[in-house]
């Protein structure tokens, strides 16, 4: 997985937490690790294609995707897809959304939170390059457009910007739909069954936590097409935090004469200098979850306020988190644990140095993560020192 790709999913889930509390101070401190900013969907071609999207195909109604199912039946033979295999289940979820012109649209539900409907739709380009589309349907509008390498986002109130990657980043988690993403290090995958989702036949299948240190998930995967129907996110104590659900399933060479209408020219450039160089820094997460490891580190400013962090970010292949290290004069005096859902937040300080933890993970897994980091001497200097805007 790119890099920026990894980034922007975080800085888009500390967007999402921030919507969540309602403490002002709370609020503050989401949007102060937020590093990068939204833009409004311009009245281009992209807003008018957005209405004329089919409508005609609903989940229990699926005859338009025929002919792809005839072709998935060739590669899976020549793929030797085991029915009674998770794995193999999983895989094909992930050549389908790979090699499928479709439109999706789900809900998200969680509780104490409204219910969110997005439109999910991927196909080619007149020139058969790639494009990925993901619509937020409530409200004024936020968006994302993948196309040869770059994520361009929109949202109101802020200009349009555009990041290197190439899928966009969503509420299903990029390990269960795209390639090349291993999480198998720190869950285990299991069949479960078969069950009925939306009238459709479906086999269940669920991805533990190996440690019991993160989250688990049920997929419901329909067995005509292989495409997600359903996806659950349970805690540790096997309650419900976050449910998606697949209300309408498209899958059409005729989704890609929607896309011939988009300008793609038109999306903005990606901003070369957003991304700090890589460097080691000289403090240490001395704990890990088990398959969690270290994808980058770094020096950067934090666009919405200006200050300076020393960053890092550990992914199991399923999961990010987000850690940030800079000068208590900065940040704030108290800490903070708090957690909206999935969403953690965990803030302390020894009154030198303030560290926040953020993440898709159990409070106790970030509070663990805070507690582990051992900072030196020669860190604090750092931390003096870019206070000042002197990265070292």
């Amino acid at each position: 997985m790119k890099v920026s790709a990894l980034k922007n999913r975080i800085n888009h889930t500390v967007a999402v937490i921030s919507g969540f509390f309602a403490s002002k101070a709370l609020v503050s401190m989401c949007l102060l690790f937020a590093s990068l900013s939204f833009a409004q969907v311009p009245p281009n071609e992209t807003a008018e294609a957005l209405e004329q999207e089919p409508k005609e195909s609903q989940v229990n109604d699926l005859d338009s995707s025929s002919q792809m199912l005839e072709n998935e039946g060739e590669n899976n033979a020549v793929r030797n897809f085991d029915p009674l295999s998770a794995e193999s289940w999983m895989r094909r979820l992930i050549n389908n959304v790979e090699s499928s012109a479709f439109e999706i649209i789900y809900v998200v539900t969680a509780n104490k939170r409204e219910t969110l409907p997005y439109m999910w739709r991927k196909g080619k380009m007149p020139d058969a390059s790639q494009i990925e589309q993901l619509s937020l349907l409530n409200g004024p509008g936020f968006e994302q457009i993948a196309h040869q390498g770059k994520v361009s986002i929109f949202e109101p109130g802020f200009a349009p910007y555009s990041v290197q990657g190439n899928n966009v980043q969503g509420p299903i988690p990029q390990a269960f739909i795209y390639e090349g993403i291993d999480f198998t290090n720190a869950y285990d995958v299991l069949l479960m069954g078969r069950n009925r989702i939306a009238g459709r036949m479906a086999q269940q299948i669920r991805v533990i936590s190996k440690d019991k240190t993160r989250f688990n998930y049920h997929l419901w995967l329909d067995e005509q097409t292989g495409f997600l129907l359903k996806l659950d996110m349970y805690n540790l104590e096997g309650d419900l935090l976050e449910q998606i659900q697949i209300t309408q399933l498209n899958i059409s060479e005729n989704v890609n004469q929607i896309f011939s209408q988009f300008s793609v020219d038109q999306l903005p450039q990606v901003n070369v200098k957003q991304n700090a160089a890589p460097r080691e820094l000289i403090w240490q997460v001395s704990y890990l979850p088990e398959g969690m490891k270290v994808i980058r580190q770094d020096i950067h400013r934090i666009e919405r306020t200006g200050q300076v962090t020393e960053y890092m970010l550990l992914s199991d292949g399923l999961v990010d988190v987000s850690v940030y290290v800079m000068n208590a004069n900065s940040a704030f005096e108290e800490d903070v644990s708090v957690a909206s859902n999935s969403h953690a937040v965990v803030s302390k300080t020894d009154g030198r140095v303030q560290v926040t933890v953020v993440g898709e993970v159990p409070v106790a897994t970030a509070d663990r993560i805070a507690n582990s980091i051992v900072i030196t001497e020669q860190a604090q200097n750092n931390a003096d020192a870019i206070q000042n805007g002197q990265p070292q």
